[in-house]
């Protein structure tokens, strides 16, 4: 049997992303098509070094689990969350693997599984078979998981230091500065584990007041804030940037001592700043 690298590289590629992407969208994900494109890449190339006869073990089942562990790892970031989309991810993966033995049924075309391949099957058919459970999550998301759009990429810089979180444009979250009227940004406290040098946890933000003291050269502030069974409380919160897409504002982000994500979906809630 002839294996043709380019075709074995490019149909890898194809499918590589697309399942990537519906994973994203079915797990509310706001996950960047730049990093799902670099995970595909790497997980064709694996395709492609598998039929190098010196590197036959990399066909050893252990193998393809770490490979796919990177493949998340580059697309979703070193994440809870990322164990939620490994799963999507799995079941996707034997979607599109029922939905190409259906397709060759259907047609009357019985074929075989040899080093990894599946022949004959071509490349239109499987790839065109890859969009189109690509399409079903598309349209099945608002069923799924959050509405469309709802989760979104921000850069948020604190002196000088910037990370990236994904966050929730939620309406139904009304905290702001009462000192300057400003919307907060209000993240999960291990986004202040990132932004800042110091050694922080959870612990630390149940009693934002010391903690103020503690990170007084960042200039914080303490917001009142009220939840459900919360009848009144208080978030430390920093002076940042946040940029989504190319605008970029000046405002507070404010740090919850628990999980806003149950799921670990997103790091943040945008309360009134629900970006375009």
């Amino acid at each position: 049997m002839t294996v043709y690298v380019d075709a074995v590289l490019a149909l890898n590629f194809c499918v590589n992303y697309l399942l990537l992407r519906g994973t994203a969208r079915l797990g509310a994900s706001a996950a960047r098509r730049r990093n799902s494109a670099l995970a595909a890449l790497l997980g064709a190339a694996y395709a492609v070094a598998v039929y190098v006869p010196s590197l036959a073990w990399l066909r050893l089942f252990p193998m393809k689990l770490i490979v796919a562990g990177l493949m998340l790892l580059c697309a979703f970031g070193m994440k809870r969350s990322t164990w939620r989309l490994a799963a999507v991810f799995a079941v996707l993966s034997l979607v599109l693997c029922g939905a190409i033995f259906g397709v060759q049924m259907l047609q009357g075309k019985p074929f075989l599984y040899k080093n990894s391949l599946l022949f004959p099957v071509s490349f239109a058919s499987v790839l065109l078979t890859a969009f189109a459970v690509s399409l079903a999550c598309r349209l099945l998301l608002p069923r799924l998981s959050h509405a469309a759009n709802s989760v979104i990429r921000l850069e948020v810089t604190v002196d000088g230091k910037t990370v990236e979180i994904s966050a929730l444009r939620d309406s139904g979250n009304t905290l702001v500065d009462p000192v300057s009227g400003k919307d907060v940004l209000t993240a999960n406290w291990a986004v202040a584990g990132i932004l800042l040098p110091e050694k922080l946890s959870a612990q630390d933000f149940l009693q934002p007041a010391v903690l103020a003291l503690r990170l007084k050269k960042y200039a914080p502030r303490l917001i009142p804030y009220r939840a459900v069974g919360v009848e009144n409380g208080l978030l430390l919160a920093l002076p940042c940037k946040i940029t989504h897409n190319d605008h970029t504002v000046s405002s507070l982000i404010a740090f919850s001592p628990t999980p806003l994500s149950d799921g670990g979906a997103y790091d943040a809630l945008t309360g009134g700043m629900i970006y375009a």
